[in-house]
């Protein structure tokens, strides 16, 4: 009697969970049909108890869903609990639902009696997780529509947000970012200025406008970021380009400046010994003897003062050119052999020995006016700056660096080289020279490294008093 009290009340127990149960629960057979259905179920099939009660799930379905359900029926039957998630707009009903479904087999002395249907409708948490998607959908496309780099930092420095202009311009990906903090990730930017940047940007609370160097890629960023409640926002491109303009710019404007006076000082020294000239000639009778000697010091003034035109003009229509001429690939032995070939008679007369080492097929991008300008400038100071102790020797060597795609080329002498630390930063400027002898105007070297600049290429120079002088250049 007891056995049975207890029973009874262990169904009503079951009872009361199966119909309070705020989840629709069915109870079907393996034929599908419907034997017993709780009061949510009721609610969602939009039916009383009596309409759906020993009739199959599939009355209330439409065919494609019919033969879903039917399927996780039958996996269900083999004693597996099924889940999984389908929209369904029950036949009857005003609207589709998105179910959470889980099939749970009854099992009864061994055997699968029944199967329990336990709905969830999820419909409201799809519809919000559909926006929340379609919202970061719209604020990635946001992200990825933003020329610049952008991305997004948290309160502990971790990435949040990257677009792929910073995986571009950082060569990074975004996976490599994305959880991890920026003190991992640029390890060697922990004492730099963009981390100082930044850290003044979080403590302060006001953004920060900036331009640094960034090692690990080479190149020069423009930064902008701006603190918030969750983090810092980062925004910065690449200025490499705009940097190195305005340090063309200024080093252009030194130069110029250093030419204006320069030119200035030559002009007037011939200038005024010719004003001082006339003035005397013009005052003294042609048959005295002193005449014709102040008419050769005319005469070399004038003649000074002609190179000195002749120089500028030179200087000024390299600088008109050095962005119309069009550069072309150019046989960088042809260049050198043909300089050496003008020079043929110069070299022979001093006793000079040229050795070339340049692959017939290594071709520098460049103006081939320019290549010839500074073979024949080079070759021409290691005659003019031989030493008188040793037979001259220039070798002139080149490679190609396939590594940096550039060409290294070297020209080489043994001559009387010059003081590199004296000579310091003006060893390439107008009118500098390093010797009182031979005579000698100092603009080779000047043109030299104009042509080299022209060309987008470095020039180095080393060189020791009595030993030799030696100039690397790299070209593309």
């Amino acid at each position: 009697m007891q056995d049975d009290s207890q029973l009874v009340e262990e169904e009503q127990r079951f009872r009361s969970l199966f119909d309070n149960n705020p989840d629709s629960v069915l109870f079907q057979n393996e034929q599908s049909t419907i034997l017993d259905a709780n009061p949510a179920s009721l609610e969602l099939l939009n039916r009383r108890k009596e309409e759906i009660l020993g009739r199959p799930l599939s009355d209330f379905l439409p065919p494609d869903k019919a033969v879903l359900f039917q399927q996780k029926l039958e996996e269900a039957f083999t004693g597996h609990k099924v889940q999984f998630e389908v929209e369904v707009h029950f036949l009857g009903t005003p609207a589709p639902k998105v179910l959470d479904i889980i099939k749970v087999p009854l099992w009864v002395d061994g055997h699968v009696a029944g199967v329990h249907m336990v709905g969830r409708d999820i419909t409201a948490i799809t519809a919000s997780r559909s926006l929340v998607l379609e919202q970061a959908k719209k604020l990635n496309t946001i992200f990825e529509s933003i020329t610049d780099a952008f991305f997004l930092l948290d309160k502990e420095w971790k990435f949040t947000a990257v677009n792929s202009e910073v995986e571009r311009l950082l060569n990074i990906s975004r996976q490599e970012l994305l959880g991890r903090s920026i003190r991992e990730v640029f390890v060697s930017e922990i004492t730099g200025q963009f981390y100082r940047q930044y850290r003044q940007a979080m403590l302060t609370g006001e953004a920060v406008h900036f331009e640094a160097f960034f090692e690990p890629r080479q190149m020069w960023l423009e930064v902008k970021a701006f603190p918030s409640e969750e983090g810092l926002s980062v925004y910065f491109s690449d200025v490499t380009d705009k940097v190195k303009a305005h340090e063309e710019l200024y080093r252009q404007n030194k130069d110029l400046q250093q030419f204006a006076y320069v030119v200035s000082h030559n002009f007037r020294a011939p200038l005024t010994n010719m004003l001082g000239l006339v003035e005397l000639l013009t005052s003294m009778d042609k048959q005295q003897p002193q005449y014709d000697e102040l008419l050769q010091h005319l005469r070399r003034s004038t003649e000074q003062l002609d190179i000195v035109m002749r120089d500028m003009n030179t200087i000024l229509t390299i600088r008109d050119q050095r962005d119309v001429a069009q550069p072309e690939q150019v046989p960088l032995a042809e260049v050198v052999e043909q300089v050496l070939e003008n020079l043929q008679e110069m070299l022979q007369q001093c006793g000079a020995e040229v050795k070339l080492a340049i692959p017939a097929e290594l071709r520098v991008r460049g103006n081939r006016a320019y290549l010839y300008s500074i073979f024949f400038n080079l070759v021409s100071n290691a005659i003019k700056y031989r030493s008188a102790e040793r037979p001259l020797l220039v070798e002139i060597s080149a490679t190609k660096d396939m590594s940096a795609s550039e060409a290294v080329i070297i020209v080489r002498d043994n001559g009387i080289g010059f003081d590199l630390k004296r000579a310091g930063t003006d060893v390439f400027k107008l009118y500098k020279r390093f010797h009182s002898q031979p005579a000698g105007r100092g603009l080779g070297l000047y043109l030299v490294k104009n042509h080299v600049d022209a060309m987008r290429g470095r020039i180095e120079v080393q060189s020791e008093v009595n030993a030799g002088t030696r100039f690397t250049l790299y070209l593309s």
